[in-house]
């Protein structure tokens, strides 16, 4: 009885690829024996054949979903056709706002507030990375240890 449940379990790689369709994740034969090569697919081949099992499949499934997630995916998305009037009072607000953007960036900082606005951009960044990786520090005792590092290495050179 376990011997022929156990044979029902094991596929070759183009059931493997309809149980992908099923599974809501179309893989085709190739990719799954190049899983199956690069030992991400537990496979064996059997007299030129790839075996796997079910469990195998979806288990890879599991996983490539989950590499999935986090990454940008292409979304098709009917283009909007917005409508508008150009009013004048929609002209003068997009005049305003493209003279405020020029001048934004024609004004430069001097170098001293510059430079202290990247020390503080890269502590808040050292603080927080060191407080997800479980550091106790409060944020000013975090502040002090970096400065102090800044100190003691401008004064090395």
């Amino acid at each position: 009885m376990v011997a022929v449940e156990l044979l029902n379990e094991v596929i070759t790689l183009a059931e493997a690829a309809d149980v992908a369709e099923q599974l809501g994740h179309p893989l085709d034969r190739a990719n799954l024996t190049r899983y199956a090569q690069a030992s991400r697919l537990p496979a064996r081949k059997s007299k030129g054949t790839w075996l796997t099992t079910r469990g195998a499949v979806r288990d890879l499934i599991v996983s490539l979903e989950a590499e999935a997630r986090g990454r940008p995916r292409v979304v098709e998305i009917e283009q909007l056709e917005v409508k508008y009037n150009r009013t004048p009072e929609l002209a003068a607000t997009l005049k305003q706002i493209h003279e405020m953007r020029a001048k934004l960036r024609a004004r430069r900082l001097s170098p001293e507030r510059e430079a202290k606005l990247w020390d503080e951009l890269s502590t808040l960044a050292i603080y927080h990375t060191n407080h997800l990786e479980g550091n106790p520090l409060t944020f000013e005792e975090a502040r002090a240890v970096i400065e102090a590092h800044r100190r003691d290495t401008s004064q090395a050179r």
